[in-house]
């Protein structure tokens, strides 16, 4: 008796699951693997139930051969009134959908994600753009990864909003380890944080720095704004489908190419991180993945945050058109806006400032002037943007992959 209602439970898991997507959020363009069916209910209401191809469906056994669990059926008899399958099993089928999936993450959640790591910045004023940046945006992707219902093939969420708020999780994970392992075993850079919390005493008290971790606090929060939108409207959808839906290959594209960067930033850390170790600080290093991007990390991440933004944009273009439906999602997508333009001012200027360091440093040598024709410095603003203190550059021009908004700070070598 428990092995059907256990069936019966994973179909209304399957039905709840679908709802959210097939239902207020459903894309206005209908995937050509969806079957449509229309249905008059008893109280006089129309509806048209919509669902994927059974593909997605779990394969029924034979086992189950006297019980009808296909979500369509269902819903078509709750439709007219008439028995099913699920009404029998209701405390199972509440049970299992609470533990598939949890509510979508709150704006206040998401917001205390990201002001609570940042108020490391009154311990020491680097924490509060660094660990505190790492972490904010791990923590959002995390909980909107465990808001996503569970996969019935994998112990993960499958959808694919899990695509791209795993991409950001890995991210903000990734980049908290490597600035553990800089400040632990790497000597000159724990001795530029201190030159940094030092600059901010200079400054002030430590409260005041209260506008400045505000503002970074923001700046993360519309940085993970993308992740709410697709996980609103794409939560339950599947990674693949059959057939062809433009705004779902375009959002499976994006989510691949955020994580194309931040794999490119990453690998950029460690390649230059094994060669400094192995040649000394004033080595440039100019093979490997160097040879086609001077600066793999800044580059990776612009090109991370920008897919980023871009998969907010086409979640919504793709759920539906008219006023009221652009504003029900407007502020979102304006923070997302936000937050991919402010990342990319910090590392723009960034980029410039190590672009004219490296130029001081290794401007006369034959290899600086071969690696500078075959390579992409990335999007920068005017090298003009020197640093102001010249006696705190790096020999490397290497930056501190943290948020750094202060870009006298940032032209100082605690960049990003």
């Amino acid at each position: 008796m428990m092995r059907p209602l256990a069936i019966v439970a994973a179909a209304a898991v399957s039905l709840v699951g679908y709802e959210s997507y097939a239902g207020a959020f459903s894309p206005s363009v209908p995937l050509r693997s969806r079957t449509s069916t229309c249905t008059t209910s008893s109280s006089g209401h129309d509806g048209c139930v919509r669902s994927f191809s059974p593909s997605f469906s779990p394969p029924l056994t034979s086992r189950t051969s006297s019980i009808d669990v296909r979500p369509l059926r269902n819903r078509q008899r709750l439709a007219t009134g008439g028995p099913t399958s699920l009404n029998a099993a209701a405390p199972a089928t509440a049970a299992v959908a609470a533990a598939a999936s949890a509510a979508p993450p709150s704006l206040k959640a998401v917001a205390l994600a990201c002001l609570l790591p940042t108020l490391l910045g009154y311990y020491k004023s680097e924490y509060g753009v660094s660990y505190a940046y790492g972490t904010a945006v791990a923590s959002v992707a995390f909980m909107v990864l465990r808001s996503l219902p569970a996969s019935t093939v994998l112990p993960v969420p499958s959808a694919i909003a899990a695509c791209h708020s795993a991409a950001v999780l890995f991210y903000g994970v990734r980049l908290n380890l490597f600035l553990l392992y800089r400040e632990l075993f790497v000597p000159r850079f724990a001795a530029m944080r201190e030159r940094i919390e030092e600059r901010a005493k200079k400054r002030g008290s430590r409260l005041s720095r209260t506008p400045f971790i505000l503002s970074c606090a923001v700046l993360y929060f519309c940085m993970t704004a993308p992740l709410l939108v697709t996980r609103k409207i794409y939560g339950s959808a599947p990674l693949l489908i059959n057939g062809e839906y433009w705004p779902h290959i375009a959002l499976l594209v994006l989510s691949c190419t955020a994580w194309f960067g931040f794999l490119l930033g990453a690998l950029g850390d460690a390649a230059k991180s094994i060669s400094k170790a192995r040649n000394g600080d004033d080595h440039l290093v100019t093979g490997g993945v160097f040879s086609l991007f001077r600066h793999p990390n800044y580059t990776g991440e612009c090109i991370g945050w920008t897919a980023n933004c871009a998969a907010a944009f086409v979640a919504v273009l793709s759920a539906g058109s008219g006023w009221q439906h652009w504003k029900k999602y407007l502020p979102y997508l304006g923070a997302s806006v936000f937050g991919a333009l402010g990342i990319s001012t910090v590392l723009s200027a960034a980029t410039a400032n190590l672009e004219k360091r490296q130029e001081e440093q290794y401007g006369d040598t034959q290899a600086y002037k071969d690696w500078i024709k075959g390579s992409w410095g990335g999007i920068c603003f005017s090298k003009n943007s020197s640093s102001k203190n010249s006696d705190d550059k790096d020999g490397d021009g290497a930056v501190d992959p943290g948020i750094e908004l202060d870009i006298s700070d940032e032209a100082e070598g605690t960049g990003i």
